[in-house]
């Protein structure tokens, strides 16, 4: 079967084993709520056919974070299968990006509202950040903040970290400024 490349929302339910029956074909998903968000129950996109639970109650052990804007789905961090089919995959508005092939991100909707590269700039310091950071800060989807990251390094408005610093970033004008002043 070949790998899917979109999440099908499949509904809710209040018990794990209730999810089963819904997932029908390779990135299917089903939420379980039980007065807050469980599990994200899926299908498994590679086509193996084995069905990933995964935690989104930050309870009870490490939890992925569920976002929901714009009606599309996202998860944070990628889900790394480390048994299985060892897949490695980014859900990100309701699109599967692959970890192991090259990262096409024009796959992947870009419904961000406008402002949002605003949001990110103004989010900014002269101190690292990471993007996981600054989502948090201004609610949203971290793989779009990351992206919005991207566009303003190539615009020359922010530096983007490299080895320890990766994922993390800092406004270059307020580098630049001070030692221009300094």
């Amino acid at each position: 079967m070949n790998r899917a490349e979109r999440i099908r929302d499949r509904g809710e339910v209040e018990r794990r084993h209730e999810a089963d029956d819904r997932l029908e074909q390779p990135g299917d998903f089903v939420l379980v709520r039980r007065g807050v968000l469980r599990s994200f129950v899926l299908r498994c996109p590679d086509g193996c056919g084995d069905t990933l639970t995964i935690n989104l109650d930050p309870r009870s052990d490490k939890a992925w974070r569920f976002y929901r804007k714009r009606r599309q789905v996202s998860l944070y961090p990628s889900v790394w299968r480390d048994s299985g089919c060892c897949s490695h995959f980014i859900v990100w508005n309701h699109t599967i990006n692959w970890c192991d092939v090259y990262w096409d991100e024009e796959r992947v909707p870009n419904e961000n509202p406008a402002d949002l590269v605003d949001r990110v700039y103004a989010a900014c310091t002269d101190q690292w950040k990471d993007f996981a950071r600054i989502a948090e800060e201004l609610d949203e989807v971290p793989w779009d903040v990351n992206r919005e990251c991207q566009a303003l390094t190539a615009l020359g408005k922010l530096d983007k970290g490299e080895r320890a610093l990766r994922g993390s970033f800092r406004r270059r004008e307020l580098y630049s400024e001070r030692s221009k002043f300094g």
